[in-house]
């Protein structure tokens, strides 16, 4: 295995466990949600950041799948 090929695997490995922190943070973001009353602009908009951030990710380990 080259050098390319081991790097490229670590920053796979590194993006699959990136990916899956950020879906845990928005489960459990959503679970705080649906038990709240009423929740502030502030908590939507936080919430709103972390999914964009989850399907950035997502969106991201599709295009390497593409490359290789």
């Amino acid at each position: 295995m080259g050098k390319k090929q081991k790097i490229r695997k670590k920053e796979e490995e590194r993006l699959y466990q990136l990916i899956s922190r950020q879906k845990e943070k928005c489960q459990r973001q959503e679970e705080l949600l649906a038990k709240s009353i009423d929740p502030s602009d502030e908590v939507l908009t936080q919430m709103k950041m972390e999914e964009a951030k989850y399907r950035f990710l997502l969106r991201e380990a599709r295009r390497l799948k593409k490359q290789i």
